[in-house]
């Protein structure tokens, strides 16, 4: 059976994901980011993540050209903007951050008050590959608010959700 990018989008779309909104500065006054679930530890010591960001996006422009990014993993209560980030709400690229309290981190990157966790990171490399670029982060700092967070928001198969514990 050959593997159609259909069928590979069909696939994929079972591999259910926590959603994260990734963002960036450019060092200046510019801020840009957007809905992923392709985001994942890459190792602890030194700590570093990864995130695939499609190349076509101004996210990806700003992390190239700034160096930085902030991983804001997600809650049940975001869904509005999960939906704002990922373009579905219908607002322009510029106006993401006008809803959620926003501040930047040590490195410049606006991390959303109330994630579940923020990971604050400067890009150590990024590797080029088809329509993405893997981005892997060095960890400079985490923000996790409280001992107890709500339901996590996921992403499978086309439908939001969340990832009660059994």
């Amino acid at each position: 059976m050959r593997v159609t990018e259909n069928l590979f989008r069909k696939g994929m779309r079972r591999l259910g994901g926590a959603v994260t909104i990734v963002t960036a500065a450019d060092g200046k006054d510019r801020w840009a980011g957007l809905t992923a679930t392709a985001v994942t530890s890459l190792s602890a010591e030194p700590p570093r993540l990864l995130a695939c960001i499609n190349r076509q996006g101004g996210t990806y422009d700003i992390i190239s050209r700034g160096r930085t990014l902030c991983i804001n993993v997600l809650g049940a209560s975001h869904l509005e903007l999960a939906k704002r980030f990922a373009g579905m709400s219908g607002e322009p690229e510029c106006d993401r951050f006008e809803r959620g309290l926003w501040a930047p981190l040590v490195t410049g990157a606006p991390a959303l008050k109330g994630a579940l966790a923020t990971f604050d990171c400067t890009v150590d490399n990024i590797l080029d590959v088809g329509s993405h670029g893997i981005v892997i982060g060095q960890v400079q700092g985490i923000e996790a608010e409280g001992e107890q967070f709500e339901d996590p928001l996921a992403y499978i198969d086309g439908t939001w959700s969340t990832l009660t514990p059994l």
